[in-house]
């Protein structure tokens, strides 16, 4: 006796193409077939190989956000008669992750799926930084996908209380604006505030400054405003 409200989920079956590739030690390189029939190059770990090609063609697919190709996989299911598409980045099968969860890819370039290079991305995580000089760094900010969207230079000696703040500082925007801030249960805290121990929410009022740059000479440069309420 059939369920009237039971889901009728058939996988349309199809010969599976899978990609050409090559092993180099532990690695695999999938050969990716691009729109203009140019091929690049993905990599993955020998003992993932079985299952990625098990689950057909990959292709590269251009991503904006990472202003590189992610390696993607298209299949059809059919759902109470209906046929739907669903598509997965190779990063989220590799990980057994569902493909709405942000994972990053730790050198930067998101053609490298070997498990060592994958890493599930978590607001609190503290952030990454990287020396400018001897008085300056830049804080990598990241949107709520983990994918890198800009630096934030802050002063050296407060690179500390800004790391260890118990806060991950992303990338945000505030009319037109980019901005660090701190997503917290008591509501968003901006990165200038934070340095500069403002205590009311205050946002720059300063069009010609860069609004990333959180140097304490220069934002005791600027003029402060009270935010509006978003």
């Amino acid at each position: 006796m059939n369920n009237e409200n039971s889901i009728n989920v058939v996988k349309e079956e199809k010969k599976i193409m899978s990609n050409e590739y090559e092993i180099k030690d532990d690695k695999v390189i999938l050969k990716l077939k691009k729109r203009d029939g140019l091929f690049i190059d993905a990599q993955i770990d020998k003992e993932d190989l079985d299952k990625v090609l098990n689950k057909g063609t990959w292709s590269p697919e251009w991503n904006k956000d990472y202003s590189n190709y992610l390696v993607q996989n298209i299949s059809y299911n059919v759902v109470d008669g209906k046929k739907l598409k669903e598509k997965i980045s190779l990063h989220s099968f590799v990980l057994d992750k569902d493909s709405k969860t942000p994972i990053l890819h730790l050198d930067g370039n998101p053609l490298n799926n070997c498990r060592s290079n994958l890493k599930v991305y978590s607001q609190n995580m503290k952030n990454e930084y990287e020396d400018i000089d001897d008085d300056s760094v830049f804080i990598i900010l990241r949107d709520n996908n983990g994918v890198k969207r800009a630096k934030t230079y802050i002063d050296k000696d407060d690179l500390d209380r800004v790391i260890n703040s118990g806060y991950t500082w992303c990338y945000f925007r505030y009319n037109k604006s980019p901005y660090a801030v701190a997503n917290t249960e008591e509501g968003r805290i901006y990165l200038h505030n934070f340095i500069m121990k403002n205590k009311e929410d205050m946002v720059i009022d300063d069009k010609i400054h860069n609004t990333l740059d959180n140097r304490k000479k220069e934002l005791s440069k600027c003029n402060f405003k009270p935010r509006q309420a978003e």
